[in-house]
């Protein structure tokens, strides 16, 4: 007698069916409690057919039932939340810092941590140059700069109207910064 079991849901319900024919209540044991579900189906004297999972997510025993049919037994398990199961039964735990991907490609998904990974490595060891480098090396002073450094680049390049750009607080702290265009250019105040 070859017994099987699969399941599929529905918004307030996980139904359980065990494909078994000529099951009556003297043979079958169910127990369903808040997240595990134990059948015990007797073929014959000798061998059973046993189901013991914890479910993946918890059911409300009280209001949860099943039924027997002559080729099958059903299971209706009210879910206690409306949420949608992956699967019936719990798996472990994942990593906190591993992360899923949904992917439509089943033979060969995508190992998005190690492309990401990749791409890292490739900006590091790329050389910027330019303003770029130079933007890079003043985000990095200011980075490693303790507070006084930080105060300092802040204030100067504000008061200077993005002219002027110093890491001494104890000369630049003391005075307001004056505006100090480029060689050949004058400024001018915006509303003049």
């Amino acid at each position: 007698m070859g017994i099987r079991h699969e399941w599929f849901q529905t918004e307030q319900f996980i139904t359980v069916t065990i494909f078994a024919k000529g099951v009556t209540d003297d043979k079958l044991q169910i127990v369903i409690g808040k997240q595990n579900l134990s059948v015990i189906v007797k073929i014959d004297d000798h061998t059973d057919y046993t189901i013991d999972i914890i479910l993946q997510h918890p059911v409300d025993p009280d209001t949860s039932s099943h039924k027997i049919f002559k080729t099958k037994v059903e299971i209706r398990l009210r879910k206690a939340t409306g949420v949608r199961w992956d699967s019936l039964e719990h798996k472990e735990t994942m990593d906190v810092n591993q992360r899923v991907y949904p992917t439509s490609n089943r033979r060969n998904p995508v190992d998005w941590d190690r492309v990401e990974a990749e791409v890292e490595k490739q900006d590091a060891e790329e050389k910027k140059e330019g303003d770029a480098a130079l933007n890079e090396l003043f985000q990095k002073i200011y980075a490693d700069g303790n507070e006084d450094t930080r105060r300092a680049m802040i204030k100067s390049f504000q008061e200077s109207g993005g002219t002027v750009l110093s890491t001494n607080w104890n000369d630049i702290g003391a005075k307001e910064t004056e505006v100090k265009p480029p060689d050949g250019m004058e400024y001018k105040k915006w509303n003049e």
